[in-house]
């Protein structure tokens, strides 16, 4: 820290014309001392030679020397004023001192009685007069105007809670006399805690974005990954589709090309026969002539026989041209032909399909192929619009296998629980026992159908298929080791019991029902009609039945069938004895 004697010696090393330390120090005879290039200069500005401080005129300009001891005690001074002062100058940012000259020194301290920063230097009275020790002292601070109230010029030490604002003590009298007033302190400590929360509560919220982008980073390079997966599988998909195509066409060629060799060898053995017979023939001509030339009548009697022979069994074998002309028919180019073209039609309708499949359900009308008749075809906006165009079918309720609870409507299209005794068509038949099941009367073992129920006049209901050997005597609970697979709905619980997970699931008051079956890959689904969503999946079904071998062979002695793809029916069932519950199944209209 630089001592009382040493900034009163940085005062006097001052040029009094530039206000800086001393460049190249100069002397006048009236014994002033300035910077050489600003006396030089002042004199330059000047009509008349004369001293800045006293005035003292010059007949002429002096001439200038630069004091070299004078020089060094102010290069000294300036040093060692700058290795006194490291570390406590302003630097750009900080509060300087407010009584130091230039250079300035960093503040250590505002005094909020003063209204002035001040360094350790110019501390120094606070520290040690007594009135000044009461002076309320902070950390340096510039915004000084700020924290002083413009109406009374006195410090802002209070905060009034109404107006929300910073008030002095003289506020009080005039404009904030009955309103709740606090020191500055209490409210900073209030206003800090709750700044804490908030500041708390912001980071944990920007932790829990933090850990959503990162998952959700994750889940785009994983749904990436996946893509690139699937589009590196179809591509050995098509790859593969193209080798099989490429052996198949190597294998035709091979069997044409063995053809056309037998064809070509059986042609090349003729040529070679019919060219002996041509040999032989025209030996017999020349004999023929020599003979006809012949004076000699026995001679030309007894030759007579074979010639003739010959001349017979020459013109009985029949020619080798319609062979030929059939082996030039024999051309496989419009047999191939053919076949390529229905086989890339094929192909066209199927991949066509499949895209707009995958577009769904931005499948536009004039994207369509021009093989799909336009006036009467849609584009699938989803699967299961997919599934009502092409997996519809008609289904009709078997009386014959309803409960006697329920009663089946004429036209086998409504179901409703029977209000009174049943009647004589329901007494008899293989009708189920213990719960309000029915049938339908169509059953399949092969390929996909699909049916709509309207649900919304049952208050609980069941749908699905079943098997044709359901026990239908104790089959109580229609689940799939029994031989069913249906989706139960419930209007009054507001829940879906799964009869296969035995779990309760939210279930949203549906109006129709749309239940889908594919055979081949053993699934049944179940569809909200008109939310369009998928409400329940069944997958890998045990619809197939692996028949014992000993009944094999008992089916086989006496010629029966033993088929091992068991009928699947459309199932149907009430709960609830409420008279008005109705099943209704409606035809499947085709939405556009």
């Amino acid at each position: 820290m630089a001592s009382a004697s040493s900034l009163l010696c940085d005062e006097q090393l001052l040029c009094s014309i530039c206000l800086s330390v001393f460049t190249e120090p100069v002397s006048t005879p009236c014994g002033h001392n300035y910077c050489k290039t600003c006396i030089t200069g002042y004199w330059a500005s000047r009509n008349q030679i004369q001293c800045p401080l006293c005035m003292k005129k010059f007949r002429r300009r002096p001439q200038l020397q630069v004091n070299t001891g004078f020089r060094d005690i102010v290069e000294h001074f300036h040093k060692k004023g700058e290795k006194d002062q490291d570390g406590i100058l302003v630097k750009p940012g900080e509060v300087s001192c407010d009584i130091c000259l230039v250079p300035k020194l960093k503040a250590q301290k505002t005094c909020l009685v003063c209204l002035a920063s001040y360094c350790q230097l110019h501390l120094e009275p606070h520290q040690r007069v007594p009135t000044l020790k009461k002076h309320q002292l902070m950390d340096p601070v510039s915004n000084l105007d700020d924290r002083v109230c413009k109406k009374h010029d006195k410090m802002l030490e209070l905060f009034c809670r109404k107006e929300q604002m910073c008030v002095c003590f003289m506020c009080l009298k005039d404009d904030h006399a009955m309103h709740e007033v606090v020191p500055l302190e209490h409210v900073f400590r209030e206003r800090k805690v709750q700044l804490d929360c908030v500041t708390s509560e912001m980071k944990m919220k920007e932790n829990t974005k933090s850990r959503t982008i990162k998952e959700l980073k994750y889940s785009i390079d994983q749904s990436k990954k996946e893509s690139e997966k699937e589009l590196v599988d179809i591509a050995e998909v098509f790859t593969a589709l193209v080798v099989s195509w490429r052996r198949n066409q190597v294998e035709l060629i091979k069997e044409i090309q063995k053809k056309q060799k037998v064809a070509q060898k059986q042609a090349e053995d003729h040529v070679t026969q019919l060219e002996l017979e041509v040999a032989e023939m025209r030996r017999r001509r020349s004999e023929m002539e020599q003979l006809s030339q012949t004076e000699d009548h026995l001679h030309l009697l007894q030759s007579w026989p074979s010639l003739y022979l010959f001349d017979h069994q020459s013109h009985s074998n029949p020619p080798f041209t319609s062979d030929l002309t059939d082996f030039s028919q024999r051309s496989e180019v419009a047999k191939v032909k053919k076949a390529v073209a229905q086989m890339e039609k094929t192909l066209s309708n199927e991949m066509e399909m499949l895209i707009n499949m995958v577009k769904l359900p931005d499948a536009a009308e004039n994207q369509m192929p021009e093989w799909f008749p336009r006036e009467v075809w849609t584009p699938p906006r989803d699967k299961l619009m997919m599934i009502q165009q092409n997996d519809a079918i008609d289904v009709t309720l078997d009386a014959y296998t309803a409960n006697s609870k329920l009663m089946v409507s004429e036209d086998g299209k409504q179901l409703t629980l029977r209000n009174g005794l049943p009647s004589l068509t329901t007494m008899f038949g293989r009708r189920f026992q213990l719960q309000a099941f029915v049938l339908g009367k169509e059953g399949f073992s092969s390929g996909r159908f699909y049916y709509e129920v309207q649900v919304s006049g049952s208050k609980q209901w069941l749908l699905g298929v079943a098997k044709e050997s359901v026990n239908r005597e104790n089959l109580f609970i229609p689940v799939p080791c029994f031989g069913c697979w249906t989706y139960f709905g419930s209007h009054i619980h507001s829940l879906n019991f799964n009869p296969d997970t035995g779990m309760n699931a939210p279930l949203q008051r549906t109006q129709k029902v749309g239940v889908f079956v594919d055979y081949e890959k053993g699934e049944v689904s179940f569809y909200d009609v008109e939310a369009r969503t998928l409400m329940h999946s069944y997958s890998e079904c045990a619809f197939i039945e692996t028949i014992p071998a000993f009944k094999a062979f008992l089916y086989f002695l006496v010629g029966a069938s033993s088929n091992s793809r068991p009928k699947l029916y459309p199932f149907f069932g009430l709960y609830e004895d409420d008279f008005e519950n109705t099943l209704v199944i409606t035809p499947v209209v085709h939405p556009t």
